[in-house]
């Protein structure tokens, strides 16, 4: 193909955003500092809610680290 039909490169400039010194991150409104407190709780809590426990990453560590038959043998046993 010759480059005589290739389409111009356009200039392109991103957009400058207005500069309040915060950085705005979607979904989360900073009209008020409290809302973003809020919001930072209730992430914590769901994080929380799917953290492993010291007993199941140790169950996992576990599992990764027996064989391929082994673990067969428990996805099976996990299955019923």
């Amino acid at each position: 193909m010759a480059m005589q039909h290739a389409q111009p490169i356009q200039h392109w400039e991103p957009e400058k955003p207005e500069d309040h010194g915060q950085l705005e991150l979607p979904g989360i409104a900073l009209d008020k500092s409290d809302e973003l407190l809020e919001s930072l709780d209730e992430l914590e809590q769901v994080l929380e809610k799917v953290q492993l426990t010291t007993e199941e990453a140790e169950l996992l560590r576990r599992f990764r680290r027996t064989s391929a038959e082994n673990r067969r043998m428990i996805l099976q046993i996990l299955g019923n």
